[in-house]
């Protein structure tokens, strides 16, 4: 190769270099799930994800049939010293027992004398229908909106839509990258669930269809502006806990989950439903709350939960420990 040649390649590389200043340079790919500690969950999670997407791999999974489902109270939001959902039905009974109209009657006279905690054990299938019975559902929502911005938790001091974990936000985003269709399931209200998962950006773009909570009995009536819904004071069953949920999922989605998470034995149907999904690869995970420094460490009778959840959905159930495998628990712990 003659010199001029060689100059003249030379030149060539330096103008192609500074046209294209990334080329041939390492640009470090960022960790989709950074707020995830490198241990065996996270890896199994990556494992799973990789598996399902890759057309190569026996366990792929087409995305129309890669469905998620997610417990929202305990898996994807805080839910002690009580749920949001169980924090509003309270609060709107307390507001309806001023009326006089309604003295005598229950639950308004618990809710005048703080025995809610007792009545919501008795009667947690009528809870939620009773909190808001006559009320129209447009007005639900505003309610629900200001207590998830206004509302502060007592321990806390944050207002609860912002109680959301961000490991498992970054999880959902993870997922929806790599085409699964995420359903949020919890046993609170429907309004509640699909207003609170409204306000966090990581939800804004999935249908209302997506978030599945316990219905409550609604009539319409019709005016000059259209329709308007309120409430009845009942829920419709089944409510959405237990094998209610494996329920749901069949009623409202119609399609098998291949990846479950939860947190408690109130999920367990949810987990076994990932059993029926026609596909080798599944995974079923429990959120093990046991981290009193930044969240809490749940009763050790929580362990009996797991081993319902095994007896119902198989041994090979993964437990998420909050204190080992979150590297923050809230998106406010690091100023997020």
């Amino acid at each position: 190769m003659t010199g001029r040649l060689w100059r003249s390649l030379w030149v060539a590389g330096l103008l192609f270099l500074q046209v294209n200043p990334g080329y041939g340079r390492q640009i470090p790919c960022r960790d989709p799930l950074s707020l995830w500690h490198d241990r065996p969950v996270k890896q199994a999670i990556v494992n799973f994800v990789r598996q399902v997407i890759d057309p190569a791999d026996a366990a792929y999974v087409p995305p129309r049939d890669r469905i998620v489902t997610i417990d929202m109270d305990g898996t994807l939001l805080c839910e002690r010293p009580s749920s949001v959902g169980m924090v509003f039905a309270e609060s709107l009974l307390e507001e309806l027992a001023e009326a006089p109209q309604l003295l005598g009657r229950q639950p308004f006279d618990a809710a005048r004398q703080d025995r809610l905690n007792a009545l919501r054990k008795e009667h947690f299938e009528l809870f939620f229908g009773m909190s808001g019975a006559g009320l129209e559902e447009d007005a639900v929502r505003q309610k629900v909106r200001t207590l998830a911005r206004q509302g502060r938790h007592p321990r806390f001091d944050r207002p609860y839509g912002e109680l959301f974990y961000g490991p498992m936000l970054q999880l959902v985003s993870y997922l929806v990258q790599n085409d699964f269709i995420v359903y949020v399931l919890s046993g609170s209200d429907q309004t509640v669930v699909r207003t609170l998962c409204a306000e966090r950006p990581e939800f804004a773009g999935m249908p209302p269809s997506r978030f599945i909570g316990t219905l409550v009995a609604l009539d319409v009536d019709y005016g000059t502006s259209g329709p308007v819904f309120y409430r009845l004071a009942r829920e419709l069953e089944p409510v959405n806990l237990r094998k209610g949920k494996a329920l749901n999922i069949l009623y409202r989605i119609g399609q098998q989950p291949i990846l479950a998470i939860g947190n408690s034995s109130g999920d367990c149907g949810m987990l076994a439903s990932t059993l029926r999904s026609g596909y080798p690869a599944t995974l079923r995970m429990l959120l093990n709350h046991d981290d009193a420094e930044r969240e809490y460490a749940y009763p050790r009778a929580s362990d009996s939960d797991a081993e319902i959840c095994r007896e119902q959905a198989g041994a090979d159930i993964l437990s998420i420990s909050m204190r080992d495998d979150f590297e923050q628990v809230f998106p406010f712990d690091s100023g997020l």
